[in-house]
């Protein structure tokens, strides 16, 4: 004891601070005793009020040995802190599905249970024990998280801190199992947090690290509130007095870090409290604080001020506690008030989840609705078409399918999933039928979700709409699938032109059938046939076996052969039920005899009516329905008797007497509104409102009294309005009957009806007062539907029509045509120009082969290429300026049409005839419309090998193990990553946030955000990767290798390592005639349930995995006309069909085959094909050739729709996800393509639709477009001399020379060796150009202008210096010569050289002052005898003779935009073992510097790589008169301008500043920006750059020149634009 008390004074320590008897009993008794008790300063285990008063009382002469004991002796004895769960485990699991998660973290020296236990008593366990009792908290699953936060552990000072135990509790809610092994969960539901003490920053740093994680975001989003009791969110005092007293324990007790962290105001407190006010306002927060002073051995102190324990933010809900900090978390019964509280605020917290939301949903925010809205892209709900037909059932109809046997049995039968077929006859009540069974299930309080399809609204017929509402609906109702599809949003997935496979592919197959939900789903679909495609909708039907879930499916429609076939095909894969409704009598007779009620007259009289309509009701409700609208409106019984006599029985026989009504009951006048309107109603794409359709009328009519009026007095029962005013016909029949008799006063001839309405939305779009550009809001009711269906119209009108060829040059030449596009653009709906495109390319390919069959329009070929034109036009326009429309919609009229090629249609008429342009592009040598959208390189002596694709990313596979990322749609690179060995295959995760590398020795799993390595496996010997994939929802890995065997590894043990899955698996017998030798290729199919082998000397093979056995081999009966010799072929590449699960594959002989393993069904076509790749969707595939060509196929018949010719070889290619683009590799280049077909297939209505597909297969076979790609050598340097004149250098070592003043390029030398060069840079007196190459040679050339400048003069050169140097790592970063161009330096990040250019020698050199900071160079601006080296954290001046160091200031940073670096940054995927360490020295890079354009400030930009891998950018503008003052003052420090931080995030690249402190940058949206320094005004956008523009090499070399014309690289030429930047902006931001 007097050891411990000389250590403790040695310290400083006061004594009285801690009692002496506490101190002995933590050193005396710290040995193993059963039963020991420890003291904690904050959690107190050990000591209670009751056990220190005793003590006290009773022992007060006694030793404090024996006080301790004494002390020991009446405590209630139980279990030891060990036998407490370390982790995340469950409590207590509610029976039925559970509404939130409660999860419990304990504090300093706490334990999972005993913290929340009375006296350590279990039956005082609080969570476990009561609260599940409580009603209102019983659906709630309660679990608790302990950890390792036992201060008094012995051994060395332990480094874990708070944020260690914050990933731990991260790694378990992600990766954590209950008592079965099976997954927690967590994140399906809300999650609330009870926390004591400590525990309250361990969640609160939890919170914070999982927000910006990729891996724990979604989980996060479901934290829902926060409980902290008596959490020091400010620290507390005793903290740093009990890590002093472990410090000189004599019993090897430690310091902890964790307790560091807890002193007041420590800062890792302070930088925790300024983090999580910034995430706070998401949360609901209650905080309790104690009141009572915690008895310590003989002092009473009070551990935590109430000013520490509360947070003080809006919002937060604060209460004392009458406890200590010992008893805020414990209670002594259920009626403890403080219980009572903590109760009360859980049950508040649970009720506001579930309120109004029943068992089954969880309210969803507004901002969550909004984005699943842009996601699913759905036009409307299906809500109204419910209520539509709802209001027309009537009650006690319907009710007899409870009573059939199917009904029953199918609704019983709810755990699994299966397919109810209701059909009947036309007109027969189905759509009631529809209504009433949704009105049933919303009543029985299910998950129902339905559809209605439409024939008459287009917007309603395709399987695309009926799958994103479906899907929309289910997220509305399901917090599970809702987080689900969140994440595909997050992840950049959008459905607005998503073919219906493709959909049904990732939203529901791979996403919500993955997720195993307590409750069935309920779909009703009604009509089907009358769908595009129904055909293709039960095929994919049949697919719902595949669901964890139980989907039960009521399916609604006619009978017909096609439906029955289909129908039974179904039944293979799905349980089908069949109901009939052709038994509806019942119903009739329930509705005549409620109709009767409304007729006047005897009960025989209505008696008789009703028997006689029942008799010919024949099971057609809308039969009825019409007759008994003609016998209500009946005055006389002679009357009844006429109209009983005259109804004919059946649809058609009634149509016909309706039409003749109508024909013969109307003035001529009215004959001709209601043949507008059956026309309108027949041929429109939706159904139009009562407001639109008035207006539709005008031109025609004047101004309607009361349109609904009209329409019911002339039209008959044809066409009705619904509750919502929307016009419709009142059957399919009905439309079916008007448009095929021939011979009708009223008929509608279908092209003729299409012609007039495409002619009303033309007048409408051509309308003056709608040209109000962003100035005038346009708000016409039926703009919207002229907008959006001209296209349509024209598809359906009279092919060669005059008229329509006239309204369409009208249109495309008048300024409505941009009109139209801002419109769809400020709508977001620009979809609409690739549906145009298509409408206008089939409508010039029908009139041409009119022309060739003799009914010629021969005067106007000019106009047909020109409707051409303009259909590539938009097809560009969409692609390739899609993104700028949606964000700036204005800038259709003065920006775009000038970035369009010279030819384009948009830039002849509005690009050069604008006089008042905004801006001028010139320089650029295409004059047409290319495919390319990119093209990046993997870096100088790497080869290009393996590309592959996700929606967010694309990455390249190069020599060396080399693996490149970059962003897919700005096309920034994003990671360079290294796997140090020769990698065969790669492959993202299905979620695109992994990548995996196989190598001959490790296989390396990547984190795409940081670019780190998060896991590396060990490969078996003497084994090649031929493929690999994630599978089972990214939790596995699957791997085929060369030695004929597939391994898979869990990504939850990758100790493990690779595991053979099945020794039988591949090993094929031998056959006849084969060798069996290593496999060519081995391909796993989407869903990694089968995998294909393919050799050279053995048939291609396909394999299932589940239960290991030989789905088929690939026969080849007939060989190039002959049958061979052999039944197969060996084959050289093969691709999974991911839709159709066919195999495309090349044969070893070059021929192209499709194959379905299943059938044995194959289909060849002769090619010399090298690459094959399908498209995601299963619509088309690519090959390569030995020729360099890429070739476009269409999948299901193997005709060409597209060809690329270039001569460079082909070594991979590879889809986008959205099938919009393609990705080849060429040398050292990927090259991003977007061809006009792709945007095509990806933007039709449908892909499935078999009334479309023939069409469009035509149209596209006819259209196959060849594209020959001149692709010249890219600009690698470029270097301004003055306004006007600027030199570039290219790839293959050509120096031109630009004059734009005469609009005149000469070459001024090229390399004889034709290496590429890599800096170019001009003397400061324009006498000299310095030139480094690759290789290490510099040369300097003398240029001079010729004296008498003609047309073909050229400049003079003189070589004056060429010399090769030694180039050290990292090479040559800048090349910069002197005022008087007699020196020459050359930088590296290393070290700085002068070079005489007299004698061709080093006269000095230096090394950097600042490792691991790069510095860029420039000439002084007033003193030519010195340079400046400057990097972000200062300016040093040297002699350019002989590099002395002149003078050296520093730049205050302090107003610099650096993040902090945080040691918590790290915070990847979770630890699953080694991982990834970032380099502790972070590498600062000085991107750029120059002097200004006005010569008034200096510019420098740097780039930081922090810890987690991205790099943040920091911009240092200060006057050029600051260097100058600091040269007479040595010790002055650089002030840099004041930028505001949210002016700085903008800035992307600085560029420069013009007259009147204009700043001048490229935004992160790549737009032209001017900020007027030091002002409150915002900044202004005056253009963008095309995003096809966008790549890393070109963004370095930009540079703008003092006029404010901006020099922009751009496919071996220099892109200028010139812009009044000083002028007024395009776009206030």
């Amino acid at each position: 004891m007097v050891v411990l008390h000389r250590r403790l004074e040695k310290k400083g320590i006061p004594i009285s601070a801690v009692s002496l008897d506490v101190l002995w009993s933590w050193s005396k008794f710290r040995h193993k005793k059963k039963g020991a008790i420890q003291p904690s300063i904050e959690n107190l285990e050990t000591t209670t009020p009751e056990d220190t008063d005793r003590w006290r009382s009773s022992n007060a002469d006694e030793p404090s040995e024996t006080r301790s004991k004494i002390l020991w002796r009446t405590r209630k004895k139980s279990r030891g802190r060990h036998a407490d769960p370390i982790g995340l485990s469950v409590i207590y699991e509610p029976e039925k599905t559970r509404s939130l998660d409660v999860i419990f973290v304990h504090g300093l020296g706490g334990t999972s249970r005993q913290t929340w236990s009375k006296n350590r008593d279990e039956n005082l366990f609080w969570p476990g024990r009561w609260l599940p009792s409580e009603p209102s908290l019983s659906t709630a699953r309660i679990l608790s998280f302990g950890y390792n936060a036992h201060f008094m552990s012995m051994g060395q000072n332990s480094i874990a801190n708070i944020s260690d135990f914050a990933k731990d509790l991260l790694y378990d809610m992600r990766l954590g199992k209950d008592r079965a092994m099976g997954d927690l969960g967590i994140g399906k539901v809300p999650i609330t947090f009870v926390a004591h003490s400590m525990g309250g920053l361990v969640v609160k740093k939890a919170y914070l690290l999982g927000q910006i994680d990729d891996q724990y975001r979604d989980i996060i989003k479901s934290v829902h509130a926060i409980l902290f009791l008596s959490t020091p969110h400010r620290g507390t005092n005793l903290a740093e007095i009990l890590n002093k007293i472990l410090a000189v324990s004599i019993f090897n007790h430690s310091p902890k870090q964790y307790i560091s962290e807890l002193k007041q105001n420590s800062p890792t407190l302070e930088d925790l409290n300024e983090q999580f006010r910034h995430v706070a306002p998401k949360l609901k927060i209650l905080s309790f604080f104690e009141t009572l002073y915690t008895s310590i051995g003989p002092k009473n102190i009070m551990v935590l001020e109430k000013q520490s324990s509360i947070l003080g933010y809006p919002g937060e809900i604060s209460k004392s506690m009458a406890a200590d900090h010992h008893d805020v978390c414990k209670y002594t019964s259920q009626e403890d008030p403080n219980y009572i509280s903590v109760r009360n605020a859980l049950s508040t917290i649970i009720n506001s989840i579930t309120e109004k939301s029943g068992d089954l949903d969880v309210k969803q925010t507004a901002d969550e609705h909004h984005e699943l809205e842009c996601l699913s892209a759905v036009s409307e709900s299906p809500e109204d078409d419910y209520m539509f037909f709802l209001e027309r059932w009537m009650s006690g109809t319907c009710e007899w399918i409870h009573s059939t046997q199917t009904f029953s049995t199918w609704l019983q039968e709810s755990k699994a999933s299966g397919v109810l077929w209701l059909h009947g006859l036309p007109a027969s009540g189905k759509s009631i039928m529809a209504a009433y069974l949704i009105m049933h299930f919303k009543q029985m309080s299910v998950a129902c979700q339905f559809f209605f399809f439409r024939f008459g609204d287009q917007t309603k017929r395709s399987l695309s709409a009926l799958l994103k509402s479906l899907a929309f609906q289910v997220a509305e109702q399901v917090p599970e699938y809702r987080r689900a599809l969140l994440n595909l949003s997050n992840d950049g997935m959008r459905l607005e032109k998503t073919d219906a496979r493709t959909i049904w592919q990732k939203l529901f197959l791979s996403t919500l059938f993955k997720l195993d939900l307590a409750i069935p789903l309920y779909w009703i679909i009604d009509a089907i046939d009358e769908s595009d495609s129904s055909q293709l909708l039960l095929e994919l039907l049949s697919k719902v076996s595949l669901s964890r879930t139980s989907v039960r499916i009521i399916a609604i429609s006619r009978r017909n052969v096609v439906l029955s076939s289909a129908f039974s095909k179904l039944a293979g894969s799905v349980s089908l039920d069949i109901l009939s409704m052709d038994d509806n009598l019942g119903d009739i007779r329930l509705y005549v005899e409620n109709e009767m009620q409304y007729m006047h007259g005897s009960v025989e009289i209505r008696t008789r009516v009703s028997h006689k309509i029942l008799e010919r009701a024949a099971q057609n409700f809308l039969w009825v329905h019409l007759a008994m609208s003609e016998i209500l409106q009946c005055h006389t019984q002679d009357d009844i008797e006429r109209v009983l006599e005259e109804l004919p029985p059946g649809m058609e026989p009634l149509y016909h007497r309706m039409e003749a009504n109508v024909a013969r009951g109307n003035k001529s006048s009215d004959i001709e509104i209601a043949k507008k309107l059956l026309s309108w109603a027949i041929c429109s794409r939706r159904s139009l409102t009562i407001t639109e359709m008035a207006e539709a009328l005008e031109p025609d009519f004047s101004a309607f009294l009361d349109l609904r009026h009209t329409i019911s007095q002339v039209c008959g029962h044809f066409i009705v309005v619904d509750s919502k005013g929307l016009v419709s016909m009142i059957h399919q029949t009905a439309r079916e009957y008007l448009t095929k008799t021939p011979k009708l006063r009223c008929g509608v001839d279908i092209m003729v009806g299409h012609e007039v309405l495409l002619s009303r939305c033309m007048q409408k779009l051509l309308e003056p007062q709608l040209r109000g550009g962003s100035e005038r809001p346009i708000t016409s009711d039926f703009l919207a539907y002229s907008a959006t269906s001209w296209a349509f119209h024209l598809t359906k009108s009279n092919a060669g029509s005059e008229n329509s060829l006239t309204l369409l040059i009208g249109f495309l030449q008048d300024y409505a045509v941009l009109t139209w596009i801002h419109y769809l653009a400020t709508s977001r709906q620009l979809e609409n120009l690739a549906y145009a495109s298509q409408a206008l390319a089939l409508f010039v390919q029908r009139t041409r082969r009119l022309d060739s069959g003799g009914i010629a329009l021969s005067h106007r070929p000019v106009d047909l290429e020109r409707l051409e034109l303009w259909a590539t036009d938009l097809f560009k326009i969409l692609g390739k300026f899609g993104a700028t429309l949606l964000e700036d919609p204005s800038s259709i009229y003065g920006l775009i049409p000038h970035f369009c090629p010279k030819s384009s249609a948009v830039y002849g008429r509005f690009g050069k005839e604008m006089a008042n342009a905004c801006i001028m592009v010139s320089g650029l040598s295409n004059t047409s419309w290319d495919d390319s959208l990119a093209r990046v390189s993997v870096g100088n002596d790497l080869q290009a090998e393996k590309v592959i694709v996700s929606d967010r990313y694309f990455a390249v596979l190069a020599s060396y193990g080399t693996i490149a990322i970059w962003d897919a749609v700005s096309f920034e690179k994003k990671h360079t990553l290294s796997h140090l060995e020769h990698v065969s295959t790669i492959k993202f995760s299905s979620g695109g946030d992994m990548l995996v590398s196989c190598g001959f020795r490790s296989t390396k799993i990547w984190k795409i955000s940081s670019g780190s390595s998060i896991q590396s496996i060990a490969n078996p010997t003497d084994t090649k990767a031929l493929d690999v994939t994630f599978a089972a929802d990214d939790t596995i890995m699957l791997m085929g290798s060369d030695d004929r065997r597939v391994r898979r590894v869990s990504l939850d043990l990758l100790s493990g390592g690779w595991q053979i899955l099945d020794p039988g698996l591949l090993q094929d017998s031998a056959l006849e005639g084969t060798i069996r030798n290593s496999p060519c290729c081995i391909s796993f199919n989407s869903n990694a349930t089968q995998v294909a082998v393919a050799y050279r000397g053995f048939p291609l093979s396909v394999w299932t995995l589940d239960r290991p056995r030989v789905v088929n081999r690939c026969k080849r009966t007939e060989i190039h006309g002959r049958r061979p010799r052999n039944a197969w072929t060996g084959v050289n590449r093969i691709s999974w069909n991911p839709i159709s699960h066919e195999i495309i594959g090349i044969y070893s002989d070059g021929f192209i085959f499709k194959w379905q393993p299943l059938h044995d069904v194959s289909q060849e076509l002769r090619a010399n094909a090298c690459e094959i790749a399908c498209s995601p969707e299963g619509t088309c595939f690519a090959t390569s050739h030995t020729d360099g060509n890429v070739k476009i196929y269409n999948y299901q018949r193997f005709y060409l729709i597209y060809q690329l010719s270039w001569e460079n070889f082909v070594v991979d290619l590879a889809f986008s996800p959205d099938c919009r683009r393609f990705y080849d590799l060429r040398g050292l280049t990927c090259n991003v393509w977007e061809p006009n077909v792709l945007i095509r297939l990806s933007d039709s209505d449908d892909q499935g639709s078999e009334t479309t597909r023939d069409a469009e297969s035509t149209t596209l076979e006819s259209m196959a477009s060849e594209r020959h790609v001149d692709m010249p050598s890219p600009i690698v340097a470029l270097a301004t001399f003055d306004r006007s004149i600027h030199c570039v250098a290219d790839d293959d070592g050509i120096v031109h020379l630009f004059d734009r003043a005469r609009g005149e390029k000469s070459e001024l030398w090229r390399s004889t060796n034709q290496m590429a060069v890599q800096h170019l840079e001009w003397s400061p007196d324009a006498t000299h150009i310095a030139c480094t190459e690759i290789g290490g040679r510099i040369t300097v050339k003398r240029v001079s202008p010729p004296e008498n400048p003609t047309k073909n003069s050229k400049w003079a050169v003189t070589s004056v210096f060429d010399v090769r140097v030694q180039v050290e790592s990292g090479g040559i970063t800048q090349i910069l010569l002197d005022s008087s161009s007699r020196h020459l330096l050359l930088a590296s990040n290393r070290s700085a050289q002068i070079w005489s250019l007299e004698t061709k020698e080093i006269v000095a050199s230096i090394n950097s002052k600042t490792p691991g900071i790069s510095q860029r160079w420039i000439n002084h601006p007033v003193f030519k005898d010195q340079v400046l080296a400057c990097t972000s954290l200062s300016v040093v001046v040297y002699n350019w003779n002989d590099l002395t160091e002149l003078f050296s200031f520093p730049i205050d940073t302090s107003i610099a935009s650096r993040l902090r670096k945080d040691d918590s940054s790290d915070h990847g995927f979770p630890s699953l073992g080694p991982s990834y360490v970032s380099p502790f020295d972070v590498n600062v890079s000085t991107d750029r510097l120059m002097v200004t354009q006005d010569m008034s400030y200096v510019m420098l930009q740097s780039s930081e790589q922090q810890t987690n891998h991205k790099r943040v950018k920091d911009l240092f503008v200060f006057p050029l008169a600051s260097i100058l003052d600091a040269s007479d003052n040595p010790s002055l420090t650089i002030r840099p301008l004041s930028i505001p931080p949210e002016i700085r995030a903008r800035i992307e690249i600085p560029l420069g500043m013009l007259p009147k402190d204009q700043l001048v940058f490229l935004d992160q949206d790549y737009w032209i920006c001017t900020w007027r320094v030091s002002t409150d005004s915002a900044p202004r956008r005056h253009y963008f750059l095309p995003k096809d523009w966008i790549n890393a090499e070109s963004l370095d070399m930009c540079v703008l020149t003092p006029r404010g014309t901006f020099l922009y690289p751009r496919n071996g030429d220099v892109a200028v634009i010139e812009c009044d930047l000083g002028g007024p902006e395009m776009v206030q931001c």
